[in-house]
Order: C-alpha cells, then sequence, then structure tokens
C-alpha cells in the first residue's frame, strides 16, 4: 500500500467513480471484509484491499476519502508483535481513559496508535504518509465512535513550509481513522487542500495530545462553506462504512464500464482510477478510466532525484498567485472548534489550482511507470454525434489514417513525444467503425514505449483501450485477451 496518500493526493490535485456500486449504491470488498454506502463522487480509486473516492464540489479541488484493509499478517509484519481485534479493542479502551483526563496517549505504548508505522517507507504495507509532512505538521490524536465502530484518529495538518513538503503540490489536511474487526485492520484516510499556510496571518500552534484548540481566523462565507463541505464528506464516508468476516469474492476484481461491456477484469496486482466528466464537452459526457500495476501508480508522481534542483517558483504551496485569489470580502471572524473530524485551521483564502507548466511535467517520474492500460467511453446526448464517419466509410477510412499519421508526427507532438514507427487501420461499416493503432517511440528520450490501442465507434457512442508499456515490457496474455475480447455496445 506504499506511497498511497502521496500518490493519489498528489495526482487529484495536478489533475472507479461508479464502477463498482451495485444497484443500492453499496460497494462490497468482500475479501477484505468492508462494505460502503457512498455519496456520488467525482472519481473513483480502487485497488484489492483499498478504495476510495475523490470528491470536487467546485470543479477546482479535490478532496480524497479512502479506505485501506490489511490482514493480521501484514500488520504484524510491521509491527513484529500479533495483531488481533481483541487487543485493539482493549487498547482502544485504554486510550478512551487518558483522553478523558487529559493524560499523555504515550502510557497505552500501543505502536498502531503512533504515527510511525503509517511512514511511507520501503516494503512497509502499512505506508501512508511521507515522512517529511510526519516531520512538520501537527500531529493530534482522539477517539470517538460511528454507530458502534471504535475509531482513533491521528488529525495531521502541515504547517506550510514548501521547502520541506515537496513531494505534494498542495499543503494538505490529513486525518488517518484507525479501527478493526474480524482480526483486519483497517485505516480510512482522508484529505483535503489547504492554502499556502504562510500567507495566513494566524500561525499553526503545536497541538498537544488530546487537545481541541480553537484558532481563529478571517474567512469568507464561501470559503466556510468549503471547508465545511470537505468535512462533511469526511463524515459521511465513515458513517458509510461497515465491516464483516471477510469471504472469498465471488466477482473478479476489476471495474465497470457498461458501454464496454460491463465488467473488466484486472491483475490483482493492479489499481486503477475511473472519473466520469462532462467538462470537456456536456453534450460528450466521458467515462476514462486509467489502471497500471498498483507499484507503478504510487510512483508515478513521486518527486525524481533531481528535483531538487529545479525552482519551484510555480509550486501552490509557496507564494500564492495574486491574479487568482479570490478577493476576501465581507470577513468575519469566526470560533472554529476542532473535533475528530475537523480541520484545526480553516483557510484564509483558496488558491484556484494551476494548469500543469513544462516545469512540473518535467519532474513526474515516468522511469517508474512499466505499463499501463487505459480505457474509455461515451454516449452522446446526440444519437447521430458520429454518424458522418459512415456517411462515406472508404473516404473515412482514407482519411482518419491520413490526419493521424500527420497529427502524431506534429511538432507540437513531438516535443514530448517521438514516434518512431506508426501503423493504422481503420474499418467504418454497418454502423460500426475501429481505427487500430500501433506503434513505438520515445518520450523527450528519456524511455522507449510501445502503444496499441482501439478506438470504437457507432453513431451515437465511443469507446477506447489502449495499451501502452515501457521499452520491452511484454502484456500479460490474459490482460490482452481482455482488452482485445472489449467491444463498444451501441446503447
Amino acid at each position: 500500500m506504499g506511497k498511497i496518500v502521496t500518490a493519489s493526493v498528489s495526482a487529484l490535485l495536478l489533475l472507479g467513480s461508479l464502477s463498482a456500486f451495485a444497484a443500492t449504491n453499496t460497494y462490497i470488498d468482500a475479501d477484505s471484509g468492508f462494505k460502503l454506502k457512498s455519496q456520488p463522487s467525482w472519481m473513483e480509486i480502487g485497488g484489492k484491499n483499498f478504495y476510495g473516492l475523490a470528491n470536487k464540489p467546485d470543479k477546482k479541488e479535490v478532496s480524497l476519502n479512502v479506505i485501506c484493509a490489511y490482514t493480521a499478517k501484514e500488520v504484524e509484519e510491521v509491527t513484529g508483535k500479533k495483531f488481533s481485534t481483541e487487543e485493539f479493542i482493549r487498547k482502544f479502551k485504554d486510550l478512551q481513559v487518558l483522553e478523558r483526563n487529559e493524560l499523555s496517549p504515550d502510557k497505552v505504548n500501543y505502536m498502531l496508535f503512533m504515527p510511525d508505522p503509517y511512514e511511507i517507507k520501503t516494503d512497509n504495507k502499512l505506508s501512508l504518509a511521507p515522512k517529511e509532512l510526519l516531520d512538520n505538521s501537527t500531529i493530534s490524536i482522539s477517539t470517538n465512535k460511528t454507530g458502534k465502530q471504535p475509531y482513533v484518529y491521528l488529525h495531521i495538518v502541515d504547517k506550510g513550509n514548501s521547502d520541506t513538503l515537496k513531494s505534494l503540490r498542495r499543503s494538505v489536511d490529513m486525518q488517518i481513522a484507525i479501527t478493526s474487526a474480524n482480526n483486519m485492520l483497517y485505516t480510512v484516510v482522508s484529505t483535503f487542500p489547504l492554502p499556502n499556510l504562510k500567507a495566513q496571518k494566524d500561525k499553526i500552534e503545536e497541538a498537544t495530545p488530546f487537545s481541541k484548540k480553537k484558532v481563529r481566523n478571517e474567512f469568507t462565507d464561501e470559503n466556510r462553506d468549503k471547508i465545511n463541505g470537505y468535512i462533511a464528506s469526511r463524515k459521511a464516508f465513515l458513517k458509510g462504512l461497515s465491516f464483516f468476516a471477510p469471504i472469498k469474492d465471488t466477482i473478479p476484481y476489476g471495474f465497470n464500464d457498461e458501454l464496454l461491456g460491463g465488467r473488466i477484469k484486472l491483475p490483482e496486482t493492479w489499481a486503477y482510477a475511473q472519473v466520469n466528466d462532462d467538462t470537456i464537452d456536456i453534450n460528450i459526457p466521458v467515462k476514462i478510466t486509467l489502471a497500471m500495476p498498483w507499484g507503478g501508480i504510487s510512483e508515478l508522481l513521486a518527486p525524481s532525484k533531481n528535483r531538487d534542483n529545479v525552482p519551484d517558483k510555480d509550486d501552490a504551496c509557496n507564494a500564492p498567485d495574486t491574479k487568482n485569489e479570490a478577493t476576501v470580502q465581507d470577513k468575519k471572524g469566526t470560533d472554529i472548534e476542532t473535533d475528530t473530524e475537523a480541520a484545526d485551521n480553516v483557510p484564509d483564502e483558496i488558491a484556484v489550482e494551476k494548469s500543469l507548466s513544462k516545469e512540473d511535467i518535467s519532474k513526474i517520474n515516468f522511469q517508474k511507470i512499466s505499463e499501463v492500460a487505459l480505457f474509455a467511453s461515451s454516449k452522446t446526448k446526440d444519437k447521430n454525434t458520429f454518424s458522418e464517419l459512415f456517411n462515406n466509410p472508404f473516404l473515412t477510412n482514407l482519411l482518419i489514417d491520413k490526419f493521424i499519421n500527420e497529427g502524431l508526427k506534429h511538432p507540437s507532438v513531438k516535443e514530448y513525444i517521438d514516434f518512431k514507427e506508426i501503423n493504422t487501420k481503420s474499418n467504418f461499416s454497418n454502423s460500426y467503425g475501429t481505427i487500430e493503432l500501433s506503434g513505438n517511440g520515445s518520450v523527450k528520450n528519456n524511455f522507449k514505449f510501445n502503444l496499441n490501442a482501439n478506438a470504437m465507434f457507432t453513431p451515437q457512442t465511443f469507446g477506447l483501450t489502449a495499451y501502452i508499456s515501457k521499452d520491452e515490457k511484454k502484456m500479460d496474455p490474459e490482460l490482452e485477451k481482455i482488452i482485445g475480447n472489449i467491444k463498444l455496445l451501441s446503447k
């Protein structure tokens, strides 16, 4: 589970939402022993033993809530001590006693209630937070129950030191809610973005264990509503969780895309992210799913080794872009009391997320990605959106082949991707068309890649499958068969 939060938050801030939901809007992971009743979301991320939802209420900034499940054996490998739910509950009750009496939680002497086990380290399956975040944050601990389920909360708010927090483009508020059932350990990680903390008039004060400090901040009604929305999403995610004894899952691991035939199976070592988006064109909503081995996702946006030598002049954690800052009007001084699920600091301003610059792109550690699969589908509101492609199939085939070859060789494309070989084959007839594309090349001379893609069309629907591998990496035969059998549905 290494680097799940760092990679996920970074990916969301730089940038399957309904894929595994049954008719009751419930996601069930039988192998891991949890189910989630969830509110609608912008993005879904999933893996064999974790599942999360991202919300994007203002279409600018994103909050993430994700549950991770660990077996007793996995926990014991990290802590070196035997793990059971019985012991967890006993330690939880001891911690509650200390909390009521405002005594140090260290007296419980239980490793899972400390931040250290969740620090990102090589081969640490409990990895959730980078060391630089833990070392430069205010961390508090508290207890509570959601229904009958006990939770221990680690609340982590970074102090806005952008010189040390380089793996995250934005300061974040993170909460790790820790619980156990049926001898499984569960961590529910919730994050949302904070503004440039250095620009705040009020500095974050060191928190003492169990303290519920009141921090006075000035903010607009709009920003207050935004923070409250993040917190409400955090609470709703926890409230929607329930646990049961793990059983063997009869449904193959993967995601759903109805237009591409329903359930698409993935290798169990892979993870995916799925988005339903209509921001490009409201009349052409698109479902996009990106899948790759979990090791690739966890490393995708980790800073490359030379990042420290690159000026972070565009880092959103540094000086704010005054052109994009919201105008603060009718400021009100308000006391915000932090509880187990509330932010210690409500921001003065919410900075508008910046688009990726060439410098940002150069920092993405593509070297860690060995293979990736992309799936997309769309059913347009107009029944004849793509009908012109079928009016003259012969001409369509000629034009498409010409367009692809010329487009991929355009200077603006070659600046980033240099195709050495391109093969295209299009076939449009009887209201069903396909475009097959294969080739190889290099990305900014950093590494070589191979591409195999298939685009599918009907007059109203569109589908895409693509597999990209690095160097000589070959596609798994089972995955190749699965992708090769995907057909676009017309309705």
